[in-house]
């Protein structure tokens, strides 16, 4: 009985206990907590840096090693891709001083510095062609001074170092991937430049509005950059004299192409001979007095003309010139036309062409003058006159210009025609019968 009566109690205790852990446990499920929640901390972004990067063989072959900073947290990530193979390996930087070692061999240096001095010579040569369309190239001399950040330049020769090739497989020779390669290589020079400095050096004969427009012209080109601290300056000295006599060839030649281009709208080319020439003006008080934006040279121009060629040209030159190139007789400048016998050219120095279209003109003139279209006639002779070599042809294209002009009823031009002609030819009875009929 006491058994039983032991065995009832142990019962009853852990029927308690069971009951006890249950409400124990609704107790702490219906609690409510006190404390705050916790909003979650914002991951910190990643910043990437490219510290190597090479590529070969169209891309195929590459390694790029890439430093990874998340806050305190630094990992070294070396990509490498061998053909259809590649990894992609991390490694953590555990030391705040981390340092990435890599020798550069001699030949890799030597290669940048060639790089650079190349890049410092085009922009030199760009800088030579854009002045030279302004000013004449024995005048003015330029020089460029790159300052580079070598940190950076560094970096670009990490860029750039070799990876070796498959000696397999011949090499690629793609000329746009040659040229791709190139581009990459000039932006990345760009991108290290520190300042650049370009020093013009200027004749003393070219006036002052040359040198201000230089000083604009320069900066705003796009390789300038004001906030980089690139500078520009202007030097002036008296250059010595170049190869030729004259001190300034390249105006020569200007002037004289605009002359030649005046002078064959109406003068054959065989008929006449164009010279230039620059020289310094002597100073005097009136050289002294002169504004800053003229310039202290005068030209002398001197044209040479067959006897053939009519007189009115010499009277038209006078007053064309001066319209056509910038003539200042106040300065001293100079036109002296010259009358010559030019010596006579054989029929051999003349093409098939020019004596078949010489016979035409002749033909054509003739045509003109017995059907009584007159006009033609002299549109004709005018032709005629710019293809004639021989003296005689010319005399006679004149004398049939002089016949033209009387049957038009144009006197003048026609005494014009004939005296002329008389002036070649004295010994022409038939030019001095009609001058005496007509005066």
């Amino acid at each position: 009985m006491k058994l039983l009566y032991n065995f009832s109690l142990i019962r009853l205790f852990f029927k308690l206990t069971f009951v006890v852990s249950i409400f124990f446990v609704f107790a702490l499920s219906g609690c409510t907590t006190t404390e705050e929640t916790v909003e979650p901390v914002a991951e910190l972004p990643v910043k990437k840096k490219v510290l190597f990067n090479q590529r070969t063989d169209g891309g195929k072959n590459s390694v790029t090693v890439i430093e990874e900073t998340q806050g305190n947290k630094r990992i070294l990530r070396v990509v490498l891709q061998r053909g259809d193979l590649q990894s992609n390996l991390i490694h953590p930087i555990d030391s705040p001083n981390f340092v990435i070692a890599v020798p550069l061999q001699d030949a890799t240096s030597k290669r940048l510095s060639l790089k650079t001095a190349a890049f410092e010579q085009s922009l030199k040569l760009d800088l030579d062609q854009l002045l030279s369309r302004y000013l004449s190239p024995e005048r003015f001399n330029v020089s460029v001074i790159i300052t580079w950040d070598q940190k950076l330049l560094q970096e670009v020769q990490l860029k750039n170092l070799p990876l070796e090739a498959d000696v397999t497989k011949a090499d690629s020779s793609d000329e746009d991937t040659d040229l791709a390669e190139s581009t990459k290589r000039n932006h990345e020079l760009k991108e290290a430049l520190k300042s650049v400095q370009v020093s013009v050096l200027l004749d003393n004969t070219l006036p002052e509005t040359q040198e201000k427009f230089l000083m604009k012209l320069i900066p705003a080109q796009e390789f300038y950059l004001v906030d980089r601290g690139d500078t520009v300056t202007v030097e002036r000295t008296s250059f010595p004299k170049p190869f030729s006599d004259s001190i300034a060839p390249y105006e020569e030649q200007i002037v004289r192409r605009k002359l030649t281009e005046l002078l064959l709208k109406y003068v054959a080319k065989t008929d006449f001979v164009v010279n230039v020439k620059f020289s310094l003006i002597e100073n005097n008080e009136e050289t002294k007095n002169a504004p800053p934006s003229a310039s202290n040279i005068k030209m002398e121009i001197n044209i040479l003309l067959d006897e053939t060629v009519l007189p009115t040209v010499d009277t038209f030159l006078k007053e064309a010139i001066p319209l056509a190139i910038n003539f200042d007789q106040k300065r001293g400048d100079t036109l002296a036309i010259i009358r010559k016998d030019f010596p006579e050219r054989s029929d051999s120095s003349l093409s098939p062409e020019q004596r078949g279209a010489l016979k035409d003109y002749r033909a054509k003139i003739l045509e003109a003058f017995q059907t009584g279209d007159y006009v033609a006639g002299l549109e004709w002779a005018a032709k005629g006159l710019k293809v004639a070599v021989k003296r005689s042809d010319k005399i006679f294209i004149l004398k049939m210009k002089g016949s033209l002009h009387f049957l038009l009823e144009e006197k003048e031009e026609a005494l014009e025609m004939w005296q002329h002609v008389q002036r070649l030819d004295p010994k022409d009875e038939e030019v001095r019968q009609m001058l005496e009929n007509l005066e």
